[in-house]
């Protein structure tokens, strides 16, 4: 908010030397994003040889591969009327599939 603004709605002026000050319209835990549902998979298989093992793996993260939103746009911008704000800024990492192999001796 600008100082003019922000005497008008909350009817103190500014500290001294502040060019803005930030205002939370909501209270805190007043909102929620979606819940966040992940299922990630991993299957491997044990080799032994002689006296030395190898596990040969995959990891597949995201399995359903959720866009689910992560974060949000936090600012109103008032010259806007607000057309950011609270729109998705991150979504979930997409599906991923890894490749293990680790050697035991």
């Amino acid at each position: 908010m600008t100082p003019a603004q922000f005497q008008q709605y909350t009817g103190v002026p500014l500290r001294p030397g502040l060019a803005q000050q930030t205002v939370d319209l909501l209270s805190p835990g007043a909102i929620y994003g979606d819940r966040i549902n992940v299922m990630d998979v991993r299957v491997a298989k044990l080799l032994k040889f002689a006296n030395k093992r190898t596990t040969i793996g995959l990891d597949l993260y995201n399995m359903l591969n959720a866009n689910t939103a992560t974060a949000y746009e936090t600012v109103y911008d008032p010259a806007t009327n607000g057309a950011r704000w609270l729109q998705p800024t991150s979504v979930l990492n997409a599906r991923a599939l890894r490749v293990n192999v680790q050697f035991d001796f």
